[in-house]
């Protein structure tokens, strides 16, 4: 099933990033042994890819990722984020979009997975062993929150006809 990405769908991905780069900026804890933050990011591509599928989680992932280190003066880490984040929006969409709640839960735990070891890997390229390992306990508490503010959102955006990703 090919989808259309008509101008509807573009202009909802783009306030959806404009919206998640904007509420993870506001909301960020410093990381010093990573020179990275904590933010709300996930919450933001989770709600996308569940409700706009693996595509619209792609580009608001990793564009959100991308845009949210540019802004807040993190430029080493805007590549892994836009690939880290794509990945992970790409995932939970594919197994979250129009399925049911244990599915989407399911994309949601793997997809977090992607980003913990995502940055786990990405700390340890810019750094060391020692930052990677410690940006996992953030990593796990920015996943999870994201995880339960999309999963309270879900139903209220579900019923707002502005935020409808089908043609």
């Amino acid at each position: 099933m090919k989808q259309k990405f008509n101008t509807k769908q573009m202009t909802i991905v783009a306030v959806m990033i404009a919206l998640n780069v904007s509420l993870s900026y506001i909301v960020r804890i410093p990381v010093p042994a990573t020179n990275g933050f904590v933010n709300l990011v996930e919450a933001g591509i989770f709600l996308t890819a569940i409700l706009g599928g693996a595509r619209n989680g792609l580009i608001v992932g990793g564009l959100s990722g991308l845009l949210l280190d540019l802004l807040a003066g993190y430029p080493q880490w805007m590549i892994f984020s836009l690939v880290i984040h794509g990945m992970e929006g790409l995932v939970v969409g594919y197994f979250g979009y129009q399925k049911k709640l244990p599915s989407q839960i399911i994309g949601l735990v793997i997809g977090s997975l992607i980003m913990i070891i995502g940055y786990l890997l990405a700390g340890t390229f810019l750094y060391n062993w020692t930052a990677g390992l410690a940006s996992i306990v953030g990593n796990i508490a920015q996943a999870v929150m994201g995880l339960i503010i999309a999963l309270a959102l879900i139903p209220v955006f579900k019923r707002l006809p502005q935020i409808n990703f089908r043609n």
